[in-house]
């Protein structure tokens, strides 16, 4: 089972603000930019983000509900901050953790699995030009 909503609201509140200060710089962690399906609004969201050889995986530590995988799945795109370099994505797709995991480097799976990551959210990268 995914890490509890109530710890995600949290995280949400007090600790997202600080990791975002290393997100996108400090590996594994990835910064996503990503619009509000209602609201229109602006965010970015703390992940924890791998690269693949045509894009991204990103471990959905609070499942797959979460509105920020929402707002990216109906929007079909986002922007993720990795190494200090922000790059677009598109086509993301939910992939259970069999198959979503076989792309996390294999030293951090078994991690991954206690703290419940059941769901993957994989992404292709953009051409850049």
């Amino acid at each position: 089972m995914p890490l509890r909503r109530s710890f995600a609201r949290f995280n949400r509140r007090f600790a997202n603000p600080v990791v975002r200060l290393v997100a996108g710089r400090l590996p594994p962690l990835g910064l996503v930019r990503h619009c509000g399906r209602r609201t229109g609004r602006s965010y970015a969201t703390p992940v924890l983000a791998f690269g693949t050889s045509g894009g991204l995986v990103i471990a959905l530590v609070y499942g797959a509900r979460s509105d920020w995988v929402k707002n990216v799945v109906t929007a079909g795109r986002a922007e993720v901050v990795r190494f200090g370099k922000a790059r677009e994505y598109s086509e993301p797709r939910l992939a259970a953790a069999d198959e979503g995991l076989r792309l996390v480097p294999a030293i951090l799976r078994p991690a991954l699995r206690l703290v419940g990551v059941h769901d993957c959210l994989v992404m292709k990268e953009l051409p850049r030009g």
